[in-house]
């Protein structure tokens, strides 16, 4: 379903992007299937709290149209990216790292420890072709798997191994592995394993394991996407901890071909931020987009109920003078213009240039429970969240502006959804909500949003600008059975200064 309450007037998005119908978390569940899935039943030895989450993206552009592909649940569909429309393949649930590739008329999909599948379409429905056979003949299954499909139509495969270290149980040498596959009958490996990547945490401190990445001697590469842009090969990998806030996305190339050659560019990593709301920038890819525009896709940690519950963001991709991938605008939590044939490349080009106006400030609130008070609802953090009282009726946060006032034009709200449970049929659905702002003399809509008939976890929307002393969010309707919190409320804008004549 697609958003109708707000057209978004500038044409922009904001990260953690706002993905309707967010999947259920299965991680503890997952060691009792058998490839990909489709049913959503919990095992009863599974205790955990229900939650939902996305991560891993690979997104494949075709027809015009951007296909998103991420852990726990297939697939997300765009071609503007206001509205993304959730169009649920058969099988749904690819575990973890889905990639996809055209195959003559068809299409290969792929995921962590899969067989292989086909399709008519980039959405299915995808039948089993098999285990991929090795060229001794013994089958086997890829971890973070990726599929690539050169331009003279052979075809790759790239994965993640883990090599022993002798005399040292639990530590490994990670490398990303390439094959390459047999074009009649992809499940056959015709060369390969090749190693493309090996661990070298001695130089790329990026690879270190640890949140401060100061382990020297082990780390973890893993996650491949392989990019063919300007006849280069580009390697994209991640390192070193999906839960942690820097884990990032790195670059190695090749001039040769998709598996020889491999250097590590110098101008890595790819994807980092470590403070904030969005961080931990790692495992996913870089896609073409419009005017042959290139796009990072990546993973934020959101650990609230489980460690590896998480989010997808993005953001824009520049070619430097020597070849090298690097990201203009860093990993941004601003509005950014959506792409489009016009997006310009320059540092700082895709910004809107805005800024949250609220954020770290102390606001006021309806109601609260005891260690869940308003402030956590600005603290940049998904660990915390705002919870009114349970017999609140219409929930309100307010935020004064402290001395200044803005000209206040988007705003992003991520929902707490306490009390999910699947089994008792507390369910996913939309929150709705009002926002207003104060212009010292009265308050009026910025944007409404109680109407709001789509499931959006995080909810991003730009709106006619408002000139704000202090801004509020009223809670209007959440879904059954579910109390309404939120992990963070941010509106962005400018300092508005009167013109005096």
């Amino acid at each position: 379903m697609k958003n109708t309450s707000v057209k978004n007037k500038r044409h922009t998005y904001c990260n953690p992007l706002s993905i309707p119908s967010l999947p259920r978390g299965k991680d503890d569940w997952y060691p009792y299937e058998r490839g990909m899935f489709s049913h959503e039943n919990k095992p009863e030895s599974v205790t955990v709290s229900d939650y939902r989450t996305i991560s891993d993206p690979t997104v494949y552009y075709y027809d015009n149209k951007w296909y998103l592909y991420p852990s726990y649940g297939m697939a997300w569909v765009t071609e503007d990216f206001e509205t993304w429309e959730h169009i649920k393949t058969e099988p749904y649930c690819p575990k973890y790292s889905p990639c996809i590739t055209k195959w003559n008329d068809k299409f290969l999909l792929t995921s962590w420890n899969c067989p292989l599948y086909v399709g008519d379409s980039p959405t299915g429905p995808f039948t089993e072709m098999g285990p991929f056979i090795s060229q001794n003949g013994t089958p086997f299954v890829p971890c973070d798997p990726c599929m690539f499909t050169d331009d003279d139509g052979r075809i790759y495969m790239y994965a993640f191994m883990g090599i022993s270290i002798p005399g040292r149980e639990g530590e490994f040498i990670s490398t990303v592995v390439g094959y390459e596959l047999d074009r009649e009958n992809p499940t056959r490996v015709v060369n390969g394993p090749v190693t493309v990547i090996q661990q070298n945490t001695h130089e790329n401190w990026w690879e270190r394991q640890g949140g401060y990445h100061q382990d020297e001697e082990f780390g973890w590469v893993e996650g491949p996407h392989l990019l063919k842009h300007n006849g280069r090969y580009y390697m994209i990998y991640a390192s070193p901890d999906t839960c942690t806030p820097n884990y990032c996305m790195a670059v190695y190339y090749s001039d040769e071909g998709p598996l020889t050659g491999f250097v590590c560019q110098k101008k890595n990593p790819l994807t980092y931020r470590i403070n904030g709301l969005v961080k931990g920038a790692g495992h996913g890819c870089v896609e073409h987009g419009p005017g042959n525009t290139l796009w990072a896709f990546y993973t934020i940690p959101a650990r609230s109920t489980h460690e590896y519950e998480r989010r997808i963001g993005m953001d824009l991709v520049d070619v430097d003078e020597n070849g090298e991938l690097f990201c203009p605008s860093g990993v941004t939590f601003t509005p950014q213009y959506i792409p489009s044939e016009n997006t310009k490349k320059g540092a700082g080009e895709n910004s809107t240039h805005e800024l949250p106006v609220n954020t770290r400030y102390i606001p006021t609130a309806s109601s609260f429970i005891e260690g869940r008070e308003p402030h956590f609802s600005s603290d940049e953090s998904p660990l915390t969240w705002w919870q009114p009282s349970d017999d609140d009726a219409e929930p309100t946060l307010t935020f004064t502006l402290k001395q200044g006032t803005y000209k206040v034009t988007a705003s992003r709200v991520w929902w707490k959804e306490q009390g999910l449970d699947y089994a008792a049929g507390v369910l996913p659905g939309p929150f709705k909500y009002i926002i207003e702002g104060y212009n010292g003399k009265e308050w009026y809509t910025l944007l409404d949003r109680s109407d709001l008939e789509t499931d959006l976890n995080i909810d991003y929307c730009d709106f006619d600008a408002g000139i704000c002393k202090a801004v509020r969010i009223r809670i209007v309707g959440w879904p059954k059975g579910m109390k309404p919190g939120i992990v963070d409320f941010t509106v962005f804008g400018k300092r508005y200064v009167e013109s005096i004549e």
